[in-house]
């Protein structure tokens, strides 16, 4: 169609008789290029085997090509008198002369009457090598859009597994909580049926039933307001109360605008457990477990102080099960957005503080 356009730009005769032959052979490539694409997207796999397919069947989609240009080209045409003489047949020589009763003055100035046969066939030869380096081009851009899409579809998909397999980690590390709670609570309990504190050790078998149900009843991989999170660990520390009635004393100082933030459920849980298992149980006098709560530069602050014992409760390389929980959690939650750090208080006691992105529940 392009040279359709230059012919009639540029007043060629009979043009318009020939953009029909034109828009022929455009409808005929456009089944040697569907019959391409098929044999190439059967032929997809390994680069090097595509690019051998692409090379290969370059080579008969040029042959048709030209071919085809040649075959339609020089079909005949109409002269003005009624009479067919040969049409524009590529390679044919340009003849300036006469045929009975068709002057050149009739715009026939490609009478090919007489058109050379070896000429025509050079001429398919050149066009076939030229339209080879036409489908080559061709084929490099259909493989390199088919091998984009194909990374786009895996990178797609690995992103999916990635999400998958974040999803099961932090499922992993939010039931690793519970059965430890558990099991220090069952020992409690056990402790308080053996001593025969039988009203202590119902209240307890009632809000460690309670306690269950709530933590139990959400998604491990969906956040919860820091409300709902404060609410799970006052009913924890009720719990533990019944074993400490003269020992723990609890202090909450967390603001109620902040109430709406969201937080990992049961962040906080290994952090409350650690300070009544180190701070309150290896003491014999009273020790006050506080949860704060501030907002830092955008960032959500969380900090669970106790002044019990000093005792080396384990970081995040050593022993400690909980506070290694909490660590993990955050990092595969938020990555290098979030943090977690603790220190030996100067007069006995242990603080631990977590640091996450603010983000608030949308109601």
């Amino acid at each position: 169609m392009v040279n359709t356009v230059r012919a009639i730009a540029v007043a060629h005769p009979r043009q318009w008789e020939m953009m029909g032959r034109r828009a022929l052979i455009i409808l005929l490539m456009m089944g040697v290029t569907w019959a391409v694409h098929r044999f190439l997207k059967r032929m997809v796999g390994s680069l090097q085997r595509s690019v051998v397919a692409a090379a290969a069947i370059a080579l008969p989609a040029a042959l048709a090509y030209a071919s085809l240009n040649a075959f339609v080209l020089a079909l005949p045409i109409t002269v003005h008198d009624g009479r067919r003489v040969p049409g524009q047949a590529w390679g044919c020589p340009r003849v300036e002369r006469t045929t009975a009763g068709v002057s050149a003055g009739d715009g026939l100035a490609l009478s090919q009457v007489n058109c050379d046969p070896e000429s025509l066939a050079e001429q398919i030869i050149v066009t076939t090598a030229d339209g080879y380096f036409l489908f080559i081009a061709w084929s490099a851009l259909y493989l390199a859009l088919q091998y984009a899409g194909e990374v786009r579809i895996l990178e797609r998909r690995g992103a999916e597994l990635r999400a998958a397999a974040q999803s099961a980690e932090l499922r992993a590390l939010r039931y690793q909580v519970n059965p430890h709670f558990l099991f220090n609570t069952l020992n409690s309990l056990s402790s308080l049926v053996m001593t025969g504190r039988l009203q202590a050790a119902e209240r307890m078998i009632a809000n460690l039933s309670t306690f269950f149900r709530t933590s139990l009843g959400g998604d491990p991989t969906q956040d919860v307001t820091l409300s709902e999170e404060i609410a799970l660990q006052r009913l924890y520390l009720d719990i533990e109360a019944v074993r400490f009635p003269e020992r723990l004393i609890v202090d909450i100082d967390v603001p109620p605008e902040l109430g709406s933030a969201r937080v990992p459920g049961l962040i906080l849980q290994p952090l409350v457990e650690n300070a009544v298992k180190h701070g309150v149980s290896k003491t014999s006098r009273p020790v006050t477990i506080t949860l704060r709560a501030d907002v830092a530069e955008a960032m959500l602050r969380l900090s669970v102080d106790d002044d019990g014992a000093s005792v080396d409760r384990g970081g995040a390389e050593g022993t400690g099960v909980g506070l290694r929980n909490v660590c993990d959690r955050l990092a595969a939650r938020y990555g290098d957005a979030a943090g977690c750090r603790w220190v030996r208080r100067p007069r006995g006691g242990f603080r631990v503080e977590i640091v996450l992105p603010l983000a608030r529940h949308a109601w």
